[in-house]
Protein backbone atom coordinates (compact mmCIF):
# COMPACT_ATOMS: atom_id res chain seq x y z
CA UNK A 1 0.00 0.00 0.00
CA UNK A 2 1.14 3.50 -0.71
CA UNK A 3 1.69 5.74 2.28
CA UNK A 4 1.57 9.38 1.23
CA UNK A 5 2.20 12.63 3.07
CA UNK A 6 2.61 16.25 2.02
CA UNK A 7 3.46 19.22 4.25
CA UNK A 8 4.36 22.87 3.80
CA UNK A 9 5.39 25.56 6.25
CA UNK A 10 6.25 25.57 9.93
CA UNK A 11 3.78 26.18 12.72
CA UNK A 12 3.39 25.00 16.33
CA UNK A 13 0.63 22.42 16.71
CA UNK A 14 -2.21 21.66 19.04
CA UNK A 15 -2.98 18.13 20.29
CA UNK A 16 -4.79 17.36 17.03
CA UNK A 17 -4.69 18.76 13.50
CA UNK A 18 -6.83 21.89 13.04
CA UNK A 19 -8.55 22.10 9.64
CA UNK A 20 -8.02 25.04 7.31
CA UNK A 21 -11.19 26.87 6.23
CA UNK A 22 -10.56 26.09 2.56
CA UNK A 23 -7.57 25.10 0.41
CA UNK A 24 -7.38 28.52 -1.21
CA UNK A 25 -6.66 30.09 2.18
CA UNK A 26 -3.49 28.00 2.25
CA UNK A 27 -2.54 28.92 -1.32
CA UNK A 28 -3.74 25.62 -2.83
CA UNK A 29 -6.41 24.80 -5.38
CA UNK A 30 -9.51 22.98 -4.18
CA UNK A 31 -10.22 21.89 -7.74
CA UNK A 32 -6.78 20.33 -8.14
CA UNK A 33 -7.00 18.63 -4.75
CA UNK A 34 -10.29 17.11 -5.92
CA UNK A 35 -8.42 15.73 -8.92
CA UNK A 36 -5.79 14.32 -6.56
CA UNK A 37 -8.56 12.56 -4.62
CA UNK A 38 -9.81 10.92 -7.82
CA UNK A 39 -6.27 9.78 -8.62
CA UNK A 40 -5.83 8.33 -5.12
CA UNK A 41 -9.10 6.43 -5.43
CA UNK A 42 -7.81 4.81 -8.62
CA UNK A 43 -4.64 3.59 -6.89
CA UNK A 44 -3.83 1.37 -3.93
CA UNK A 45 -3.43 4.25 -1.47
CA UNK A 46 -4.01 3.86 2.25
CA UNK A 47 -4.16 7.53 3.23
CA UNK A 48 -2.81 10.99 2.48
CA UNK A 49 -2.69 14.28 4.34
CA UNK A 50 -1.69 17.75 3.19
CA UNK A 51 -0.64 20.06 6.01
CA UNK A 52 0.12 23.75 5.43
CA UNK A 53 1.38 25.93 8.29
CA UNK A 54 0.20 23.33 10.79
CA UNK A 55 -3.35 23.16 9.43
CA UNK A 56 -5.05 20.24 7.71
CA UNK A 57 -5.87 21.21 4.12
CA UNK A 58 -6.56 17.80 2.58
CA UNK A 59 -7.29 14.35 3.94
CA UNK A 60 -7.89 11.06 2.17
CA UNK A 61 -8.50 7.57 3.52
CA UNK A 62 -8.13 6.39 7.10
CA UNK A 63 -5.26 8.48 8.46
CA UNK A 64 -5.36 6.43 11.68
CA UNK A 65 -4.65 3.15 9.91
CA UNK A 66 -1.31 1.63 10.80
CA UNK A 67 0.85 0.90 7.75
CA UNK A 68 4.08 -1.08 7.39
CA UNK A 69 7.07 1.16 6.67
CA UNK A 70 10.06 -0.22 4.81
CA UNK A 71 12.73 2.24 3.63
CA UNK A 72 11.39 5.02 5.85
CA UNK A 73 12.75 3.08 8.83
CA UNK A 74 16.24 4.34 8.03
CA UNK A 75 15.14 7.97 8.35
CA UNK A 76 13.41 7.21 11.66
CA UNK A 77 16.58 5.63 13.05
CA UNK A 78 18.60 8.54 11.69
CA UNK A 79 16.41 10.96 13.63
CA UNK A 80 16.84 8.86 16.78
CA UNK A 81 20.62 9.01 16.49
CA UNK A 82 20.65 12.79 16.96
CA UNK A 83 20.40 13.18 20.72
CA UNK A 84 22.87 10.39 21.37
CA UNK A 85 25.43 11.79 18.94
CA UNK A 86 25.09 15.21 20.61
CA UNK A 87 25.50 13.66 24.07
CA UNK A 88 28.58 11.70 22.98
CA UNK A 89 26.92 8.35 23.63
CA UNK A 90 27.39 7.56 19.94
CA UNK A 91 30.69 8.70 18.43
CA UNK A 92 30.54 8.52 14.67
CA UNK A 93 34.32 8.05 14.32
CA UNK A 94 34.31 4.77 16.27
CA UNK A 95 34.88 1.65 14.22
CA UNK A 96 32.89 -1.58 14.11
CA UNK A 97 35.82 -3.27 15.86
CA UNK A 98 35.81 -0.70 18.67
CA UNK A 99 32.05 -1.05 19.11
CA UNK A 100 32.21 -4.85 19.00
CA UNK A 101 30.13 -5.40 15.85
CA UNK A 102 30.66 -8.70 14.04
CA UNK A 103 28.41 -11.12 12.17
CA UNK A 104 27.77 -14.70 11.08
CA UNK A 105 31.05 -16.18 9.80
CA UNK A 106 32.99 -13.15 10.94
CA UNK A 107 33.94 -9.82 9.38
CA UNK A 108 37.42 -9.10 8.07
CA UNK A 109 39.77 -6.61 9.68
CA UNK A 110 39.15 -4.21 6.79
CA UNK A 111 35.39 -4.50 7.21
CA UNK A 112 35.66 -3.96 10.95
CA UNK A 113 37.64 -0.75 10.32
CA UNK A 114 34.47 0.90 8.96
CA UNK A 115 33.25 3.74 11.17
CA UNK A 116 29.73 4.31 12.41
CA UNK A 117 29.54 7.27 10.02
CA UNK A 118 30.46 4.95 7.13
CA UNK A 119 27.68 2.59 8.16
CA UNK A 120 24.91 5.16 8.51
CA UNK A 121 25.81 6.71 5.14
CA UNK A 122 25.76 3.29 3.39
CA UNK A 123 29.46 3.55 2.62
CA UNK A 124 30.84 0.87 4.96
CA UNK A 125 32.32 -1.39 2.29
CA UNK A 126 30.83 -4.36 4.18
CA UNK A 127 29.05 -6.68 1.73
CA UNK A 128 28.16 -9.43 4.16
CA UNK A 129 24.70 -10.90 3.44
CA UNK A 130 21.89 -9.00 5.16
CA UNK A 131 19.15 -10.69 7.17
CA UNK A 132 16.48 -9.33 4.80
CA UNK A 133 16.08 -8.63 1.09
CA UNK A 134 15.09 -5.41 -0.69
CA UNK A 135 18.40 -3.67 -1.30
CA UNK A 136 21.08 -3.54 -4.01
CA UNK A 137 23.38 -6.30 -2.80
CA UNK A 138 22.87 -8.17 -6.09
CA UNK A 139 25.13 -5.53 -7.66
CA UNK A 140 27.56 -5.33 -4.76
CA UNK A 141 31.29 -5.66 -5.50
CA UNK A 142 33.21 -8.58 -3.98
CA UNK A 143 33.75 -8.50 -0.25
CA UNK A 144 36.86 -6.61 0.89
CA UNK A 145 37.27 -4.99 -2.54
CA UNK A 146 36.26 -1.49 -1.41
CA UNK A 147 37.78 0.46 1.47
CA UNK A 148 35.27 1.77 4.02
CA UNK A 149 34.00 5.26 3.23
CA UNK A 150 34.89 5.17 -0.47
CA UNK A 151 31.95 3.41 -2.15
CA UNK A 152 28.17 3.90 -1.80
CA UNK A 153 25.79 0.95 -1.95
CA UNK A 154 22.15 0.79 -0.91
CA UNK A 155 22.83 -2.00 1.52
CA UNK A 156 20.53 -3.54 4.12
CA UNK A 157 23.54 -4.84 6.04
CA UNK A 158 24.54 -1.25 6.75
CA UNK A 159 21.02 -0.21 7.69
CA UNK A 160 20.50 -3.16 10.03
CA UNK A 161 23.96 -2.80 11.57
CA UNK A 162 23.15 0.85 12.26
CA UNK A 163 20.24 -0.38 14.36
CA UNK A 164 22.43 -2.87 16.21
CA UNK A 165 25.00 -0.14 16.89
CA UNK A 166 22.31 2.17 18.25
CA UNK A 167 21.02 -0.47 20.66
CA UNK A 168 24.51 -1.54 21.76
CA UNK A 169 25.75 1.97 22.53
CA UNK A 170 22.55 3.41 24.04
CA UNK A 171 21.43 0.28 25.88
CA UNK A 172 17.93 0.90 24.49
CA UNK A 173 15.68 -1.10 22.20
CA UNK A 174 15.00 0.91 19.03
CA UNK A 175 11.23 0.84 19.45
CA UNK A 176 11.39 1.75 23.13
CA UNK A 177 13.67 4.68 22.27
CA UNK A 178 11.33 5.76 19.47
CA UNK A 179 8.38 5.78 21.86
CA UNK A 180 10.27 7.62 24.60
CA UNK A 181 12.23 10.08 22.46
CA UNK A 182 9.77 10.83 19.63
CA UNK A 183 6.29 9.32 19.81
CA UNK A 184 5.36 10.62 23.26
CA UNK A 185 7.04 14.05 23.07
CA UNK A 186 5.32 14.99 19.79
CA UNK A 187 1.98 13.47 20.79
CA UNK A 188 1.62 10.63 18.33
CA UNK A 189 -1.98 9.46 18.50
CA UNK A 190 -1.72 5.92 17.16
CA UNK A 191 1.74 4.55 18.00
CA UNK A 192 1.47 1.01 19.34
CA UNK A 193 4.65 -0.53 20.71
CA UNK A 194 3.16 -4.03 20.41
CA UNK A 195 2.97 -3.74 16.61
CA UNK A 196 6.68 -3.06 16.21
CA UNK A 197 9.00 -6.02 15.71
CA UNK A 198 12.28 -6.91 14.06
CA UNK A 199 12.35 -9.41 11.22
CA UNK A 200 14.90 -11.26 9.11
CA UNK A 201 16.92 -14.45 8.80
CA UNK A 202 19.35 -14.62 11.71
CA UNK A 203 21.12 -17.48 9.95
CA UNK A 204 22.32 -15.03 7.31
CA UNK A 205 23.03 -12.11 9.62
CA UNK A 206 22.56 -11.57 13.33
CA UNK A 207 21.48 -7.98 12.69
CA UNK A 208 17.73 -7.96 12.02
CA UNK A 209 15.65 -5.34 10.19
CA UNK A 210 13.73 -2.88 12.40
CA UNK A 211 10.66 -2.03 10.28
CA UNK A 212 7.99 0.26 11.75
CA UNK A 213 4.19 0.28 11.67
CA UNK A 214 2.82 3.85 11.87
CA UNK A 215 -0.25 5.85 10.85
CA UNK A 216 -0.38 8.66 8.32
CA UNK A 217 -1.26 11.29 10.92
CA UNK A 218 1.64 10.21 13.14
CA UNK A 219 4.02 10.37 10.19
CA UNK A 220 2.69 13.86 9.54
CA UNK A 221 3.75 14.86 13.05
CA UNK A 222 7.27 13.64 12.39
CA UNK A 223 7.39 15.61 9.15
CA UNK A 224 6.12 18.74 10.86
CA UNK A 225 8.73 18.37 13.60
CA UNK A 226 11.44 18.14 10.94
CA UNK A 227 10.13 21.31 9.27
CA UNK A 228 10.31 23.04 12.63
CA UNK A 229 13.99 22.23 13.02
CA UNK A 230 13.40 19.43 15.51
CA UNK A 231 11.15 21.49 17.79
CA UNK A 232 7.69 20.68 19.09
CA UNK A 233 5.66 23.18 21.09
CA UNK A 234 8.82 25.09 21.98
CA UNK A 235 10.81 22.03 23.05
CA UNK A 236 13.87 20.86 21.10
CA UNK A 237 13.12 17.18 20.50
CA UNK A 238 16.01 16.48 18.11
CA UNK A 239 19.11 18.71 17.76
CA UNK A 240 18.69 21.10 14.83
CA UNK A 241 22.36 20.71 13.94
CA UNK A 242 21.90 16.97 13.57
CA UNK A 243 18.85 17.36 11.34
CA UNK A 244 20.85 19.71 9.15
CA UNK A 245 23.63 17.17 8.97
CA UNK A 246 21.41 14.21 8.14
CA UNK A 247 19.63 16.10 5.36
CA UNK A 248 22.82 17.43 3.78
CA UNK A 249 24.60 15.98 0.74
CA UNK A 250 26.65 12.86 1.46
CA UNK A 251 26.84 11.05 -1.88
CA UNK A 252 26.75 13.45 -4.86
CA UNK A 253 24.90 12.65 -8.07
CA UNK A 254 28.13 12.48 -10.06
CA UNK A 255 28.97 9.25 -8.22
CA UNK A 256 27.47 6.35 -10.14
CA UNK A 257 24.21 5.31 -8.47
CA UNK A 258 24.46 1.92 -6.78
CA UNK A 259 20.91 1.58 -5.56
Amino acid sequence: MLFLLAMLGCHPLAAQWSPANKPEDAGLSGERLHAVRSWLEANDTTAMMVIVDGKLVFEYGDVRKQSYLASARKTLLGILYGNYVEQGTIRLDRTLKQVGIDDVGGLSEQERSATIEDVISARSGVYHPASNEGDATASAPPRNSQRPGTYYLYNNWDFNAAGAIFEKLTGKDIYAAFEEDLAKPIGMEDFDRKLQRKTGDAGKSQHLAYHFVLSTRDMARLGQMMLQGGKWNGRQIVPAEWLGRMTSLITPMNERCRC
